[in-house]
């Protein structure tokens, strides 16, 4: 008979896992695997595209310079093929530098990617999933009702189609989404009479800043400063993606045009994903064409990642015992390998967690004390 695999799991970030491949996999995601090695070349040469300055890199036993992993989607995009869409899922490693500690930390993460042509129901659906991955992560923690979550959604096409219509030079482009992610109005004013932007335009960036909230209220004050195609496209966009979820996600999505990306990686619609008492975002993500096209593939491109050991954080519900049941053998049956086996068996098939030993650790809490005493006997001690 086969174990009875329906148990409860303790660990929220387990118990996400599971139910976010069955999530991905319904809506046609296949799972994906990647070496832990790449070739360094190919994080050298697209540097600009990862969060970190620092890649941990080793020779290898043929002399080649590989490096481990940074980034799971330069990986995926590597092996992508025109012509084709590519709907994958994956769940993996990436090492990078931790800017706190000064080391490199390795991360554990699950995330989508779909290539091929992102249409205005594929971009809806990625949003659609990344909502959903949010719901499942605050309904799996333990300890206390379903947390509150919030998918912030932001448009690089916004922004950036308001920066080109200020004919700003690259390093003042990136200043300004420097100050504008950091949120600091005081650095941003600075920064604009530095660079002797009109009163007119300075007022029109400053209005980013206060361009957050919920889409009903922020969509329409986003109208009043939208000029040029790429800015109407953006706001077409968050308004198309936003229609698309019921009334019950709506209530989840945030805008926030402050919202950007500091790397060179996006160039669409950006999500970022908080769960209530969590400090940092546990899901990001948004549309990167533009790095397909540079890597090559005549390819459309959104995709997210859930950051699964921040779900460590998340609440867990008391334990009252470490496992259902201790199972020891009585002096006579010691020595009966074979019974006390089946005996563990026939607990285990029935879902019942079982620890057999002649005396339990220190520290080690069992429900149930069981004593074997040969055959299918067991009493209650």
């Amino acid at each position: 008979m086969p174990l009875d695999l329906n148990f409860t799991m303790r660990r929220p970030e387990d118990k996400v896992m599971l139910a976010l491949r069955r999530l991905y996999e319904l809506f046609g995601y296949r799972k994906y695997k990647v070496s832990n090695f790449e070739e360094y070349s190919l994080y050298l040469q697209y540097k600009s595209f990862l969060s970190g300055e620092k890649i941990l890199s080793f020779t290898d036993l043929d002399g080649r310079l590989l490096a481990l992993r940074p980034d799971v989607t330069l990986s995926i995009i590597k092996n992508a093929h025109d012509n084709e869409t590519a709907k994958a899922y994956y769940i993996e490693k990436v090492y990078r530098e931790s800017k706190e500690s000064n080391t490199f930390k390795e991360i554990n993460q699950m995330g989508l990617e779909f290539m091929g042509k992102v249409d205005a129901y594929a971009l809806a659906e990625t949003v659609f999933l990344a909502q959903q991955s949010l719901e499942i992560c605050s309904a799996c923690a333990d300890g206390q009702d379903e947390l509150d979550y919030i998918l912030e959604l932001g448009h690089m096409g916004f922004v950036m189609g308001l920066l080109e219509k200020l004919e700003l030079l690259p390093n003042e482009r990136d200043e300004v989404i420097e100050c504008l992610s950091a949120k600091s109005t005081h650095r941003l004013r600075v920064a604009m009479q530095d660079m002797g932007l009109s009163n007119a335009d300075q007022q029109r960036l400053l209005c980013l800043l206060d361009l957050a909230g919920s889409p009903a209220e922020v969509l329409p004050r986003a109208e009043a400063i939208c000029s040029g195609k790429k800015m109407q496209q953006a706001l077409q966009e968050l308004a198309n993606v936003y229609q698309a979820l019921d009334e019950q996600a709506q209530k989840h999505i945030r805008l926030d045009f402050s919202l950007l990306n500091a790397t060179e990686f996006y160039d669409g619609i950006l999500f970022s994903g908080y769960l209530a008492g969590l400090p940092r975002p546990v899901l990001a993500g948004g549309r990167y064409d533009s790095m397909m096209n540079k890597l090559g593939h005549d390819l459309d491109a959104v995709g997210f990642a859930v950051y699964l050991d921040d779900l460590e954080r998340l609440p867990k519900a008391a334990q009252e015992y470490d496992i259902d049941v201790w199972l020891q053998a009585a002096p006579d049956y010691s020595e009966d390998t074979t019974g006390l086996l089946a005996a563990a068996r026939r607990l285990t098939e029935q879902g019942i967690s079982v620890r057999v030993a002649a005396e339990l650790s220190p520290g080690v809490r069992a429900k149930q004390h069981l004593l074997y005493q040969g055959g299918e006997a067991l009493a209650e001690c």
